[in-house]
């Protein structure tokens, strides 16, 4: 289970590391690596606790949309991920998305990428 939890931390991290790379001008971000340590665990905790209830409320809207809506859950994850950084205020991590539109290009990231890496890395 630790193993698990662990994989997942990583993963997190190398998914909001690779957003940041890929959207430099919509995805900023303070704190270097230990923004991805923090925001990993953050995001570890949030896909586990609320993303599985959002799941379940949106469940019509996902299959209304073929699955598209989750991109939506997923732009409100990363605004709940910034959420929670500001409200927990870590020394020097922070992150901004500065439009509504890069959280959507953000969440369809994190969706893509995500699973790219859980299909490679996990068993």
């Amino acid at each position: 289970m630790f193993r698990s939890l662990l994989i997942r931390l990583v993963l997190n991290a190398g998914t909001l590391y690779l957003i940041t790379y890929l959207l430099p001008a919509d995805v900023v971000y303070t704190g270097g690596v230990k923004f991805f340590a923090v925001a990993g665990l953050f995001m570890t905790i949030i896909n586990l606790v609320i993303k599985p209830i959002l799941k379940i409320l949106a469940l019509p809207f996902v299959i209304l949309t073929a699955g598209l809506f989750m991109i939506f859950i997923n732009a409100f994850l990363l605004w709940f991920l910034k959420y929670a950084l500001d409200i927990v205020k870590f020394q020097d991590v922070s992150l901004v998305i500065h439009t509504k539109g890069g959280y959507l290009v953000a969440g369809l990231l994190f969706g893509l990428l995500n699973w790219i890496l859980n299909v490679i890395f996990r068993k």
